[in-house]
């Protein structure tokens, strides 16, 4: 990830901090969802990242919410509402932590 972010800047390092990264055994791997295409960091994604940071919620954990259907969405996954209006999304995730 950093060799592609390289690519594309000349400082990843900032980048590589907001990251959402999955921990697997001794891997640390990057979710799709928080990319647009071309590589940039989809900013809806980084919002909430942010505050789940805020609220404590692991990175597993958000990782894991964000491809869960969530009752606050109608059934829906989180990651499927990036092109909506975030304030839904703030408010399911606040929900979440709050289980």
């Amino acid at each position: 990830m950093r060799r592609r972010l390289s690519e594309l800047m000349e400082d990843p390092e900032s980048v590589m901090q907001q990251l959402v990264r999955v921990f697997i055994d001794d891997g640390t791997f990057c979710p799709g969802f928080q990319f647009l295409p071309g590589g940039q960091l989809h900013p809806t994604v980084m919002r909430l990242f942010q505050r789940a940071l805020e609220l404590q919620i692991p990175h597993n954990y958000f990782t894991l919410w964000m491809v869960t259907p969530s009752r606050d969405l109608a059934e829906a996954r989180p990651v499927d509402h990036l092109k909506d209006d975030p304030a839904p999304l703030l408010r399911a995730l606040e929900s979440y932590r709050s289980r």
